[in-house]
């Protein structure tokens, strides 16, 4: 259970609005008082080298300035059918767009899905038809009356094109990794 901004706060010796700007990155930490810093290391039950490490600010006379690591972007993506619940993967480098991200609770875990974007043939694929009904597979292609093949754990399914639409799976977040 985390800290709240009052609680860290009083810990530092400073303001909520202080540590809401340092959360936000309006403070630049390296004009930060020692004190002040100690104080927010204690809330944060970090080291100073766990500190230097995380930010890339040296604590004078307690660590070595080092390199910062490269930040973690998170991107909140709603869950499809369930109102108010989000996936929130956390990604390195630039983070993409969440506007048309959408994820699906499967059994191993989620697929996070493009809404939009039709799969290629062979590609994982999470189909969405009338009244939310949801199915997951392999896209296998069209049939001859142009409808969806899609091989789900069911077998192969046959969506009609004006009731189902294709979207593109683009990362499939295992709830077990090591059950595969």
């Amino acid at each position: 259970m985390g800290l709240t901004l009052g609680e860290v706060a009083r810990v530092m010796g400073t303001s909520d609005g202080y540590v809401w700007k340092l959360e936000q990155g309006l403070i630049n930490l390296q004009n930060v008082a020692l004190p002040r810093l100690m104080g927010l290391l204690q809330a944060l039950r970090w080291t100073p080298e766990e500190f230097t490490m995380a930010t890339g600010v040296a604590l004078p006379g307690l660590t070595e300035p080092q390199e910062p690591t490269p930040g973690v972007n998170l991107l909140k993506v709603p869950v499809w059918g369930e109102k108010d619940i989000f996936l929130v993967l956390g990604l390195p480098g630039e983070a993409p767009s969440p506007r048309d991200l959408r994820a699906l609770r499967v059994p191993e875990g989620y697929l996070v899905f493009r809404e939009g974007t039709p799969p290629e043939h062979g590609e994982n694929a999470v189909a969405t038809g009338p009244g939310g009904e949801t199915e997951a597979g392999r896209f296998l292609g069209y049939t001859a009356r142009r409808s969806y093949a899609l091989e789900t754990r069911k077998g192969v399914l046959v969506l009609e094109k004006a009731d189902w639409e294709l979207h593109r799976v683009v990362v499939e977040v295992r709830l077990y990794p090591d059950e595969a």
